[in-house]
C-alpha cells in the first residue's frame, strides 16, 4: 500500500489522518495483544499448565480485592471491563463504531 504524499495534505487533512491512524493503532492492538494471549494459552496448555499457573495470575490485580467483569466483547470474550476507571481501547472503539454501552453488558 503506497503511503500518502504527506506535502501535499492540507492541516485539516492531516489531523484527519492522525486520528485515523490512532484508531487503527488501538484496535490493531488489541486484536494483536488477545491473538497473542490465546497462543500463550493454547501452548501452556498443550504443555499441561493453566496459563495463570505460569505467569502468576491477572497482572494488576489488587491484593485482596476482585472485581467481577461487568462488560465483554461480543467477538472476543477475554476482552472484559469492570466498569470501573477508563475505559478500555477495545470498547472506545467500538463506541465510535456507533455499538451502544449497553450492548456489551454481562447477563
Amino acid at each position: 500500500m503506497p503511503a500518502p504524499n504527506l506535502d501535499k495534505l492540507s492541516y485539516k487533512q492531516l489531523l484527519e489522518l492522525e486520528v485515523k491512524i490512532q484508531d487503527a493503532i488501538a484496535v490493531r492492538k488489541q486484536e494483536e495483544k488477545a491473538a497473542i494471549k490465546r497462543q500463550m494459552a493454547e501452548l501452556a496448555a498443550n504443555a499441561g499448565f493453566d496459563i495463570d499457573e505460569l505467569i502468576g495470575g491477572k497482572r494488576g490485580s489488587r491484593k485482596g480485592s476482585s472485581i467481577p467483569p461487568k462488560y465483554r466483547h461480543s467477538k472476543d470474550p477475554t476482552l472484559t471491563w469492570s466498569g470501573r476507571g477508563r475505559q478500555p481501547l477495545w470498547l472506545v472503539a467500538e463506541i465510535k463504531k456507533g455499538k451502544k454501552l449497553n450492548s456489551f453488558l454481562i447477563k
